[in-house]
């Protein structure tokens, strides 16, 4: 690899004697970094001239008189440095010059890049933990395992061989071999173009200056990252389900979901329409320990004609280490009744309380008016009514009636939010018919907030990479907080509101801004809080920045 100094400074004549000598370390740097005029000329200078494109310039009896005209071309554009009229190479020099200012600059060339997404990631031991995306600008990357073993798919059935060579954007998933965790290696070689400039990295004690070097020729470079899963310990959870009551069996079908804050999707409990009076259940393993399940049966299987009464749902339960933690939700179902002959009908108004805050929300009212009449009495549900579904039935409507169906008190408090569906129906009860209204209340605590301050520190702040931040809250709120390279040493912080009160919010640094030239230590890089209603959750990591020790540096020629 060979390469061409050049400096820019208000003295050329104190420029130019910038030294550089063996023992100089160099690192990767940018254009910006170097701080240098016209270093877009320069680049296209080393695109077209000597030593890239042999006997350019032409006319000239050797290389070194093309390397030392190449130079002084060079010292033109970066620091106004003019070759004496009585020299040789001046004429040569000038038709480089003037062909470059014709040409104009060029852009800086993209550094070799590789990073593997995210850093670290967690699941229940004897899942597949993943999926780390490989990204490169590399033909392909090679990539290890130490301590799993790799997959193609989130399922863990479609194996990748360790060393194997995967494109840019192939998704991998680790499984544990036994241990408590996994790191993933990926490896690429990349060809770091022409015009790449390398900067004096201060390592040679007494110099605190030293000539600036813009690469020559092409090089390979080999770069390495790697990413972490951890293997957690698991528990398991069974949701029972019960039929009962004297109209068991002539039920709908009834559906209950369960929401888990690990963010691993999990199948519905489906229990089939007509089920018979007895109890279902099902199991769901490997959830990892300290994992909050709310479970929810958003169907209940209430059909025309049929009373059905639920409890238990909504419940929120903490898997434990090791063992199993069992719901159990009650759905009693009562035929409806009408009193009234014939040319009269009922309306059947069901109340369903749902949510992780159901209990305690205050006081329930649901009004019905029929052809202008109110029904009486409303129907009201008393303050604290854990989670179920309470119907009633208004009976001796006459035939043909319009009736509308309104809650005019849904609860809400000054800690407790309601979110209503089913409010000011309105519907026409037949004679002889019962025609159902449903009604339901989730109950959620007012929004909180949380604040994530990143600290930026260490010998090298400032030269680092991109940083991301994941925040994920309860599986369905989601932010990123990305800091760009290079910003400075010191701390930032971002807020993220209207987050539901109760979420628990996994705070994950996935990008820690390490480069091939800047390590990182990371404090908090993983952390958990739960959010309050009204309150500030507040996450802090410190990310700690030096250099990693550059090899020696490349040849200079001219």
């Amino acid at each position: 690899m060979s390469g061409f100094g050049w400096e820019g400074g208000r003295d050329p004549h104190e420029t130019l004697r910038s030294p550089t000598f063996p023992g100089i370390g160099y690192g990767i740097g940018t254009w910006d970094s170097a701080d240098v005029p016209n270093v877009g000329y320069v680049a296209r200078i080393l695109n077209e001239y000597y030593p890239l494109i042999p006997n350019q310039p032409a006319g000239l009896a050797n290389d070194n008189q093309r390397a030392a005209a190449v130079q002084a071309a060079i010292w033109f554009f970066s620091d106004r440095y003019v070759l004496s009229t009585s020299d040789p190479l001046y004429p040569t020099v000038v038709a480089i010059v003037d062909h470059i200012r014709t040409a104009g600059p060029l852009v800086q060339p993209p550094p070799p890049s590789l990073t593997v997404t995210p850093s670290i990631a967690s699941g229940a031991a004897g899942r597949a933990v993943g999926p780390f995306t490989v990204t490169t600008n590399a033909p392909h990357a090679t990539v290890t395992v130490t301590g799993g073993s790799m997959y193609s798919n989130q399922a863990g059935t479609v194996p990748i061989a360790d060393g194997a060579q995967v494109p840019s954007g192939q998704k991998i998933w680790l499984r544990s071999t036994g241990t408590s965790t996994a790191v993933l290696e990926a490896t690429s070689e990349a060809t770091v173009p022409t015009g790449n400039v390398y900067l004096y990295d201060g390592n040679y004690p007494g110099t605190n200056h030293a000539q600036k070097l813009i690469l020559a020729e092409t090089a390979t470079l080999r770069t390495t990252v790697d990413a972490t899963a951890e293997f957690l310990p698991s528990g398991s959870l069974v949701v029972k389900k019960t039929i009962t009551g004297p109209a068991a069996g002539s039920q709908a079908r009834v559906v209950i979901h369960v929401a888990c804050d690990d963010g691993v999707r999990r199948p519905d409990f489906i229990i089939p329409a007509g089920t018979p009076a007895g109890t279902k259940s099902k199991t769901y393993h490997l959830i990892p320990v300290g994992t909050v399940c709310t479970v929810t049966e958003t169907s209940n299987g209430s059909v025309v004609g049929t009373d059905v009464v639920v409890t238990g749902d909504g419940q929120e339960v903490t898997i434990p280490s090791g063992a199993s933690k069992t719901v159990d939700i009650t759905d009693s179902y009562h035929a409806i009744v009408s009193p009234g002959p014939p040319t009269s009908g009922s309306l059947v108004v069901t109340k369903t309380i749902a949510g992780p805050r159901a209990g305690q929300q205050g006081p329930v009212t649901i009004h019905a008016v029929c052809n202008g009449t109110a029904l009486s009495p409303d129907l009201v549900i008393a303050t604290g009514t854990p989670a179920s579904s309470v119907s009633h039935s208004f009976d001796g409507i006459p035939a043909g009636s319009v009736c509308t169906v309104t809650e005019t008190a849904d609860g809400a408090t000054d800690t407790v939010a309601a979110t209503v569906s089913g409010n000011r129906q309105t519907v026409t009860v037949p004679g002889g018919k019962a025609v159902p209204v449903h009604v339901t209340d989730v109950y959620e605590g007012r929004p909180g907030s949380l604040k994530v301050t990143k600290t930026i520190a260490g010998s090298a702040a400032g030269q680092h990479g991109p940083i991301a931040i994941l925040v994920a809250c309860g599986g369905l709120h989601n932010f990123a907080y990305l800091i760009r390279a290079h910003t400075g040493a010191g701390s930032v912080s971002r807020y993220f509101d209207g987050i539901p009160a109760g979420s628990r919010c996994t705070v994950t640094e996935v990008a820690a801004g390490r480069t091939s030239t800047v390590r990182v230590v990371t404090t908090g890089r993983r952390q958990k809080v739960t959010i309050s209603a009204n309150g500030l959750a507040a996450v802090h990591i410190t990310d700690s920045f030096s250099r990693i020790a550059t090899p020696p540096p490349p040849r200079v020629t001219g």
